[in-house]
């Protein structure tokens, strides 16, 4: 393989990428869902290897912006890693690896985001495993009453459900930052395919959502939020999605990012939830100066060990599920 190319692709080469990725999963539309929604995918940051005209690998890498200790970082999520069966075992993912690291260099980024089950593998790349804490729900029946209606998504809702992102969202280290167009997009493939969207109204206002799909085997809640004041019309929606949507699951996971009193009021409705530990997420920093600029720390300081224990504190950072890549 010593003609090995490696590159970006050119917009009427998607499909191909698209053919290759099939491969992996036998869900070709799977993975055409992020090409044509996700407002961040760019050919040039979609990367292939060829050998002899025959496209044999490839990656992409799609931007994020996600806020840490109150700064808008670039982070581009690696995603989508794959060699076709005759071609593995002989560096290819690697090169393509490097060539993602110097795009990501070239482009801007300050931090590189991936999920792997490979970790050693990734970690020969500079990316290091981190610790972050999700949430297991028990199958058990949960009642879903309370004083809010419950009720599906409807575009109309978009405004208000932004809006609270924004306010629960930001009390965490870790979660992207989305304008309109970023929610449009993700709302087209962030399910498995499709998802269960539900908000919770008081009178006529959202005061709180909640959306779910099943990954993994398992009913996973993706994202939740809610209005101060408003932490037992989230109850409800967990309750509800635990208890109807997924009760044909093995369990529910979510994000542990709640409330002491909603921990305690799904409690008292008969949950039992445990925390359990990932560390299947994996970051590398690409720009030391530019992320040492816009964090206001030395470069020396990206030396320590526990640095993304202290950017994404595991009790006090998020990044959730919906914005897999």
């Amino acid at each position: 393989m010593s003609d090995l190319e490696v590159r970006a692709i050119t917009p009427r080469e998607r499909d191909a990428v698209l053919d290759l990725l099939a491969e992996w999963l036998g869900d070709r539309e799977f993975f055409a869902r992020y090409f044509r929604h996700d407002p961040n995918f760019r050919d040039d940051l979609c990367l292939v290897a060829v050998d002899g005209g025959r496209m044999v690998s490839t990656l992409q890498v799609f931007r994020k912006r996600v806020r840490i200790n109150g700064v808008a970082l670039e982070v581009g999520g690696v995603a989508n890693v794959f060699t076709t069966a005759s071609h593995r075992g002989h560096g290819v993912a690697s090169r393509l690896l490097t060539r993602a690291v110097a795009a990501m260099e070239e482009h801007g980024f300050d931090l590189s985001l991936l999920f792997a089950v490979r970790l050693a593998f990734y970690s020969g790349f500079g990316w290091q495993s981190h610790l972050r804490h999700l949430l297991f729900i028990e199958p058990s029946a949960a009642g879903a009453g309370g004083p809010y209606t419950l009720a599906p998504f409807v575009a109309d809702d978009l405004d208000a459900v932004m809006r609270i992102y924004d306010s629960y969202s930001g009390a965490f280290n870790g979660p992207t930052l989305r304008d309109r167009r970023y929610w449009q997009g993700q709302l087209q493939y962030a399910g498995n395919p499709r998802e269960d969207f539900l908000v919770a109204r008081d009178g006529g206002d959202v005061v709180a959502y909640a959306r779910g799909t099943r990954l993994y085997d398992f009913y996973v809640i993706m994202e939740h939020g809610c209005l101060p004041e408003h932490d037992d019309a989230l109850v409800q929606l967990v309750c509800r999605l635990h208890g109807t949507e997924a009760a044909s699951s093995p369990g529910t996971i979510a994000h542990p990012a709640l409330a002491d009193t909603v921990w305690r009021q799904l409690q008292q409705r008969g949950l039992h939830m445990r925390t359990i530990e990932d560390v299947f997420w994996m970051w590398r920093i690409i720009s030391p100066r530019r992320l040492a600029a816009k964090l206001g720390m030395d470069e020396a300081d990206f030396e320590a060990e526990d640095l993304f224990f202290r950017l994404l504190p595991p009790e006090r950072s998020v990044y959730w599920i919906s914005d897999r890549f």
